[in-house]
Parts: structure tokens; sequence; C-alpha cells
């Protein structure tokens, strides 16, 4: 078979530099141009654990994903999320909200979906056109399991836009190594207190592999940085 796999480990490094939790991963790069993440991810200060098992096609665009949480030491919700063509639909079981089938809308095919492991932050890159002269660009019928940001609730889907800036080709040094990145960063609107949020993404060029990412005006200002990381041909 012709595949290739990678894995790796990333910490979640608080403001204060406390670890404040971690996230495994692995992705499987399939002949066929799909690609499927498995991520089980711990926050420790919110409680949650999350598992992931999600599939994107030859464009980085999603086709399925199965989404599981615990927050607070006890099970919350578990869903499933397949999109195709201008639909997509999510069967939830969730402890408060019961059981629902959602079916939405889209204007075309969905570009992307926030399921937020920090891997799938940096899927969002993929969407952003370096043939085009426009930075930054905007993602139209992204897709979200949860608005709160670590992903506390649900799963339940929602749409969305995310906009990306490129800032350019970088070499940093993480625990797991040095890599040459591209940087990327979300553009996101002004809080009603004035504070601006920016989250800032490095990943391997062309596989969009997470590397590092930081977090300014939410999250606890917190850093994330690949500490472990295989391939296997």
């Amino acid at each position: 078979m012709d595949h290739r796999n990678i894995r790796g480990k990333i910490l979640y490094i608080g403001g204060d530099n406390e670890e404040r939790g971690r996230e495994w991963f692995s992705m499987t790069f399939h002949e066929d141009g799909q690609r499927t993440l498995r991520a089980h991810c711990e926050i420790d200060d919110t409680e949650v654990i999350r598992e992931t098992i999600y599939t994107m096609d030859d464009q980085w665009r999603p086709i399925d994903c199965f989404n599981r949480l615990h927050v607070e030491r006890k099970f919350l919700g578990t869903g499933w999320v397949r999109a195709y063509g201008q639909e997509a639909e999510c069967e939830v079981d969730n402890t408060t909200l019961g059981r629902v089938s959602q079916k939405v809308q889209l204007n075309g095919p969905a570009k992307s979906l926030t399921v937020h492991p920090l891997t799938c932050d940096v899927f969002h890159c993929a969407g952003f056109d370096h043939g085009k002269s426009e930075n930054p660009q905007t993602l139209q019928d992204v897709l979200s399991t949860s608005p709160l940001p670590n992903g506390a609730s649900g799963p339940f889907l929602s749409v969305g836009t995310v906009t990306v800036m490129y800032d350019g080709r970088e070499e940093i040094t993480v625990p797991a190594g040095t890599f040459e990145c591209d940087h990327y960063h979300f553009v996101m609107k002004p809080q009603p207190d004035g504070a601006q949020k920016r989250e800032d993404v490095w990943c391997i060029p062309d596989d969009y592999t997470f590397v590092k990412v930081t977090v300014d005006g939410f999250l606890k200002n917190s850093r994330y940085e690949l500490v472990e990381y295989e391939t296997e041909y």
C-alpha cells in the first residue's frame, strides 16, 4: 500500500509557563488523496477530554468526523458530522440536548471544520489560496462543533467564517526539532472592551502538520508546541 503516516504530541502551556494540557495525534495520508486525523486531547484546568477522528479530501475539505467529549470528569456528548455538496449533517447524543439530528445548508462545499484539537486549527490554513494576491483571505462555510474556545460543548454543528492571513515562511525550533514552517494568523473581531484576540499558527508546508500555535487575548495566553514527531512511509 502506498500511504504515509505521521505521529506527534503537543503540549499546552499556559501564560504562567505551566503545562495545562496535551494532545496526541496521528495522520494517515491515503493513496486516493484523503487524509484522516486521529487526536486525543486533555485540558487540565477545564477538565476536558476529547477524542476525534476526522477525514478530509485531497483539498483539505471535511468529509466526515467523529467527536466525543468528557467534561468535568463526566460524559458530555458525542457527534458524527458529514459534509457533502452544499449540505452538512450531524447526529448528536448529548446529556443536555438528548438525541438530535441536524442538517444545515451551505453556499458551497464546506471549506473547513473547527472540531477543536489544535491540529485541526492548522487545517484552516489549507484553505488559504497562495495563488491569489489577497491577504488576508476569508473562508466561507466553515463548520464548527462548539462555539467555546476549548470546544467543551455539544458537539453541535454551526456555520461561520474564518479569516486567515499569511505571514511568510520561517524556521522555528520547538522541543520536537527545527522545522521550516509557513506562518499564518487568524484575524479576529475586537472584543467589546477593545481587546484584540489573535492566534498565530506555524505548520509544515503542504502537509499542514502542526508545529506551534500561540494565542493572545484568550485561552490564558497559552502556547502550544510540538514535542514529539515521527513520520512513517
